[in-house]
């Protein structure tokens, strides 16, 4: 027994004679590299064979032991408590190894430890109440870990922290709102078991580069300030938050990330996000946010990835959006959308603005049944549009441009749209049973031609029964219609053709269908046809589509020039116009116009597409 404490003695003063290090400083190492089979460690150069100072992961300052850095060095075991007697250590980075146990109290005396990473371990038991006694601590950094219970209010008492990553571990209970009166840059509670409200205070954090409280148990709504404090990202998905976005969701021209996805958020996406001008990554998915997606969204110049899937919204996909350089990934799938916006999305040939893009799930149309015309609108361009008519689950017939379906039998039908632009994208509608069908007329033929730049119609019949009239219809785009002309109907058996000539169609082209209509008011629809009249030596509005101006071509002067809008409103004016002179139109909505021109006493009508 006398031998060994003769051996102990000898080993203690070769250490202190031959190091020059701190006794208490080189016994704890000593017990470190014991408790974590310092034999088994990848790297152990150095150790007990050299002074300290030339131990691998080791630094050392005048006689003290000032840093451990071991990180991935196959460290087994625990912490031995015995490193607390390192007094004048300021960094211990042990991360990536195999570690368990709990921290030992011992470590919440270190005065001058600044940074702890012991991250990637398999550490367990709770963070000390003590924690709040290590006001030196920069950078606290334990994620990856199996840690429990709560977090101390006395973290709110280190204020220099400006790190603190707790992520991926078992911990519960609320935040504690003393939180709010640090300086972090970084705080990482990710991937626990929290619970609660968010606490308001943390909004008061200044300089937080990063808040990521996302998967975790969190209830209630978004407080407002988190949004704005955030200078790069801020991450709350996969949580239990309602409500709509706060108010000063877009108050931020700093943030780069944000995430809100997999919550019950509600209300709509705000106009304010066009203020989020660094934005690169915005996620909103699987929540139940509704209404359309501002136009505004069209204006983050340096967004990289959208993530709007499984939502409720609708409405079209605002057109600037197809107009972002830098836009790589776009998921819209699982909300209300048609046709409407989609067209520049999934282009077919790789032509897409996205390499990465998802639509998928889009609204189910309500099959509309006018006595025994079936149609949907799925909008989008109409032209581009293919309708496949279903019965008892059989194609009975295919359309393209039109979809309007006659039906004659009856049955359980549903439509299929495709669009030749939004590749891969398919909008099915409801289902319509059909009962007993009474035709009051079988339609034979309607075709539009262009004669001398106007436009011929016919349409043949026959088994007319209990008819009144037709009236005919012209649109510019295949979706709003107005009357033009009005025919009588034979209403007698057999084959009758009738005609009608459009002595003033739009210049581009023009869709026309025919409303039958009986004499007890009941009415039914033709299929839709078009015409396209591009008449040289006459006026002509470029560019078309258009964005803040167009201009007349082909007459010297024009007295007047009228804007309508879809609807027929009268939105813009000029008198006295020249040929070759820029009309402004950059306070007019995208959309579609009517361009009338009155020119040599004589007015023509022309289509514009505003973008």
């Amino acid at each position: 027994m006398k031998a060994f404490f003769l051996l102990v003695y000898l080993f203690i003063s070769a250490i202190a004679s031959y190091a020059q290090v701190n006794v208490s400083d080189s016994l704890a190492l000593v017990n470190l590299y014991n408790a974590t089979n310092g034999s088994g460690w990848k790297n152990k150069e150095g150790w007990l064979t050299q002074k300290v100072s030339e131990w691998n992961g080791i630094t050392v300052t005048g006689n003290r032991v000032t840093n451990i850095y071991l990180v991935n060095n196959n460290l087994k075991g625990t912490l031995p408590s015995s490193i607390g007697d390192l007094s004048a250590i300021t960094g211990i980075y042990l991360s990536n190894n195999k570690l368990e146990g709990s921290i030992p109290e011992s470590v919440y005396t270190l005065s001058a430890l600044q940074y702890f990473y012991l991250n990637n371990n398999q550490i367990t038991g709770e963070i000390s109440t003590k924690v709040g006694d290590l006001q030196m601590m920069i950078e606290l950094v334990l994620d990856h870990n199996k840690l429990t219970g709560q977090l101390p209010v006395s973290l709110g008492r280190m204020a220099r922290m400006t790190d603190l990553i707790l992520s991926n571990n078992q911990l519960s209970g609320v935040i504690p709102k003393e939180l709010g009166r640090t300086w972090l840059h970084d705080l990482n509670l990710s991937y626990n078991q929290f619970s609660g409200s968010l606490p308001p205070e943390l909004a008061t954090i200044p300089d937080l580069l990063a808040l990521r409280l996302n998967n975790n148990s969190f209830s209630g709504s978004i407080p407002s300030g988190y949004f704005p404090l955030v200078c790069y990202i801020i991450d709350l998905s996969n949580n239990n938050l309602t409500g709509a976005l706060p108010g000063d969701f877009g108050n931020n021209a700093t943030v780069v990330s944000v995430n809100v996805g997999n919550n019950q958020i509600s209300g709509q996406v705000p106009s304010s996000v066009a203020n989020l001008t660094n934005l690169q990554s915005l996620e909103l998915d699987s929540n139940q946010i509704q209404g359309s997606l501002p136009t505004s969204l069209g204006n983050l110049q340096k967004l990289v990835r959208l993530n709007i899937n499984n939502n409720k919204l609708s409405g079209s996909i605002p057109p600037g959006l197809c107009n972002l350089s830098n836009l790589q990934a776009v998921n819209l799938s699982n909300n209300l959308f048609t046709f409407s916006g989609m067209e520049c999305i999934g282009k077919k040939n790789d032509e897409s603005i996205v390499t990465d893009y998802s639509y998928k799930n889009q609204k189910t149309l309500d099959l509309n049944n006018n006595n025994s015309i079936l149609s949907v609108s799925a909008d989008g361009t109409l032209s581009k549009n293919t309708y496949i008519l279903y019965k008892e689950g059989v194609v009975v017939q295919t359309q393209n441009g039109d979809s309007t379906f006659q039906v004659s039998e009856s049955g359980d039908y549903w439509i299929e749209v495709h669009n030749v632009e939004a590749n891969g994208l398919v909008l099915y509608s409801s289902r319509q049973n059909v009962g007993s069908v009474i035709l009051p007329l079988t339609w034979l033929d309607f075709t539009a031609v262009n004669c001398s730049n106007n436009v011929c119609l016919e349409w043949k019949t026959t088994n007319e029964l209990n008819t009144a009239y037709f009236d005919v219809e012209r649109s510019a785009d295949g979706i709003a219609f107005e009357k033009i002309g009005n025919v009588p109907s034979a209403n007698k058996p057999g084959e009758h053709t009738y005609n009608l000539k459009d002595y003033t169609p739009f210049y581009g082209i023009n869709y026309y269908r025919i409303k039958q209509t009986d004499k007890d008011g009941a009415y039914t629809f033709s299929k839709i046809v078009n015409v396209n009249i591009n008449a040289a030596g006459v006026a002509r509005l470029t560019p078309n589509p258009a964005n803040n101006y167009f201009v007349l071509k082909g007459i010297l002067k024009a007295e007047k020039i009228d804007v309508f809008n879809i609807s027929g409103q009268l939105v813009k004016q000029w008198t006295s116009v020249a040929g070759n002179q820029q009309l402004n139109i950059s306070n007019l909505q995208p959309g579609i116009y009517i361009i009338k021109v009155i020119a040599d006493k004589n007015e023509t009508s022309h289509k514009l597409i505003k973008q």
